[in-house]
C-alpha cells in the first residue's frame, strides 16, 4: 500500500502580487490563466489533490514565494500541515488504516522513510 497523498489548498493572497501567483498556479496545475484568475478569487480552494509529499510541499513553498497562503493537507488523517515544515505531532489521525506516527506529515524530512501501512481488510469472505 502506498503512502497517503496530499493536497494543496489556496488560502488566499495578500499584496500586488496577483499576476505572480496566477503565474505559479498555472505553473502547478495546468490551467489557463483565466481558470488560475477564477481559481486565485475562489479561494480558499484546492489546488492540486492526491500528489505525493514532495510535491504538495514544493508546490505550497512556490505559492508562498508568490505571495499566496498555501496549505498542505494530509489526503488521510486530514491534518495540515505548519507552513514552516516541521512535522506534526503524532496525534488523532482520520484514518483507520494509518497510524498518525507513521504519517509523513508526522516525520521531519531527516527522519522520511519509506514505510508499509497495514493491510486493508479484505472484503472478501
Amino acid at each position: 500500500m502506498e503512502e497517503p497523498d496530499f493536497a494543496v489548498v489556496l488560502t488566499g493572497w495578500s499584496g500586488d502580487g496577483r499576476r505572480e501567483v496566477i503565474g505559479v498556479l498555472r505553473a502547478v496545475t495546468g490551467l489557463s490563466a483565466w481558470r488560475s484568475a477564477l481559481l486565485l478569487s475562489a479561494a480558499p480552494a484546492p489546488v492540486v489533490e492526491e500528489v505525493p509529499f514532495e510535491t504538495a510541499v514544493r508546490a505550497a513553498a512556490s505559492l508562498r514565494a508568490a505571495g499566496a497562503g498555501a496549505d498542505v493537507v494530509c489526503g488521510w488523517c486530514a491534518r495540515t500541515l505548519p507552513p514552516d515544515g516541521r512535522p506534526l505531532s503524532p496525534g488523532p489521525c482520520a484514518s483507520r488504516y494509518w497510524s498518525a506516527a507513521d504519517c509523513r506529515a508526522s516525520r521531519s524530512e531527516g527522519a522520511a522513510r519509506r514505510v508499509r501501512a497495514p493491510e486493508r481488510p479484505s472484503c472478501e469472505g
